[in-house]
């Protein structure tokens, strides 16, 4: 292979290699691109379902969600100070439901 063939070679290789790079970059700007396309048609639809549910059971919807929130805080706070008493007495809960819904045995 000549010096100019080489040279060619070369000069072809970091063509590629920069043509690679600007796939790799194109690529990455299509997929957060299609996501904050995602993104922004979840939030629409979702605007969509709020404002056809009626204000007042929004309200009871947040309220029953704020009471849940507190009473998974207070279990995790049970589960922290006594962990075994908590084991047993969800192993306990398992027992019952496994014995009303699975019915005989």
């Amino acid at each position: 292979m000549t010096k100019n063939e080489s040279a060619q070679m070369d000069e072809l290789k970091k063509e590629v290699e920069a043509l690679k790079a600007d796939i790799a970059k194109l690529t990455e700007t299509l997929g957060k691109i299609g996501e904050e396309k995602l993104k922004s048609s979840v939030e629409e639809i979702k605007e969509q379902v709020l404002s056809q549910i009626p204000k007042e059971q929004l309200e009871q919807l947040e309220s029953v969600k704020e009471k849940s929130e507190e009473v998974l805080e207070t279990i995790k706070e049970q589960q922290q100070k006594h962990p075994a008493g908590t084991l047993l007495v969800a192993a306990g809960i398992g027992f019952l439901l496994g014995k009303i819904l699975g019915g005989k045995s």
